[in-house]
């Protein structure tokens, strides 16, 4: 009788973004710490997953979002002509340079920043949809310094693969600013672990992606050059997957709610419509790329920038309905 009249007590949100089980494999992907086992990159600078990785898991991932915003009216947001202007400009301009170059070369330097970039948001946006799932956190912190802390490791890498900053008068602070940066991921690490019991999914996640691009930066650090190749491959792969998991998510959860449509029947199905596209658009790649046309690589370029580009717009959680879409409303 006591209880009468007291409003019921509100469950919290699931941590997990899917359960504990997936979350480990495909956000968490607590696999990269294979690639700290010997032998996983070989001598000439190659790992064992290396054509996996390119032909069917990062081919497709790019792909995947033009597929995604030509097929879905939700993640176009009623901005059509928008996504089309986009993909249209970028276009042009990796047709102007082929023609006014007569290669692209120039654009892979594009291609590299801009990627790093897109690697760092997309890491952050997942943080984020974990911390919206429990509450608290420090929202600035996570999305600013994750992005940071991602994108200095991505370039450090690049100045180790050409060698010109080790080369460089820069070589002599560079020890300082990875000091720094180790620091900033320890300050993004250390005060979520007594939260874990809490929030067991985002401190997962965190500490695993952290985690991942701190053994990297140590790597760089030694300059322990199997270990680096090892891992630049495990941060593709990790990239790649995580996409793949947060689309099949995200139609998963289009099945039953948002526009009306062909696309939320297809999400019924999506499972095995993934691994179809999957399959075809890794043995087309796989087929194509030994050839090494220009056409094949300025498409794929221009496919890659439209990702880049459009990542940047569909999936924005401060929108409500994109949070609520991702089961992240705050």
């Amino acid at each position: 009788m006591e209880d009468q009249g007291r409003p019921p007590a509100l469950t919290p949100p699931a941590d997990w973004i899917e359960s504990p089980a997936v979350d480990l494999a495909v956000f968490a992907n607590v696999g990269w710490l294979l690639a700290m086992v010997p032998g996983f990159a070989a001598a000439d600078g190659t790992t064992h997953i290396d054509f996996w990785q390119l032909y069917f898991l990062t081919t497709p991932h790019r792909w995947l979002t033009l597929v995604l915003v030509a097929a879905d009216p939700d993640r176009r947001a009623g901005r059509p002509l928008a996504m089309a202007a986009v993909a249209g400009a970028l276009a042009v301009v990796v047709a102007g340079v082929w023609l006014g170059t007569g290669g692209l070369r120039c654009l892979g330097l594009v291609d590299f920043a801009w990627n790093g970039w897109h690697f760092a948001a997309q890491h952050a946006g997942v943080l984020r949809v974990y911390s919206l799932k429990t509450g608290g956190g420090r929202p600035r912190l996570e999305k600013h310094g994750l992005r940071l802390f991602v994108c200095y490791v991505i370039a450090r890498t690049a100045g180790w693969t050409t060698g010109w900053v080790e080369e460089s008068d820069l070589a002599a602070g560079l020890l300082a600013v990875d000091v720094v940066a180790l620091t900033l991921a320890a300050w993004l690490v250390l005060p979520e672990l007594p939260t874990w019991p809490r929030r067991p999914g985002k401190v997962t996640y965190l500490v695993s992606v952290v985690g991942l691009y701190s053994t990297l930066l140590v790597a760089l650090m030694s300059r322990s050059a199997s270990l680096v190749l090892a891992l630049t491959a495990a941060a593709a792969t990790y990239h790649a997957v995580e996409y793949l998991a947060l689309v099949t998510y995200y139609a998963r959860r289009r099945a039953g709610q948002g526009s009306p449509g062909r696309f939320r029947s297809v999400a019924r199905h999506w499972p095995r419509l993934l691994a179809g596209y999957v399959l075809v658009v890794g043995l087309v790649a796989a087929a194509l790329q030994p050839a090494a046309a220009t056409w094949w690589v300025g498409v794929n370029l221009w496919a890659s920038f439209v990702h880049y580009a459009y990542d940047g717009l569909i999936w924005k959680l401060r929108r409500p309905e994109t949070a609520q879409a991702l089961g992240a409303a705050a």
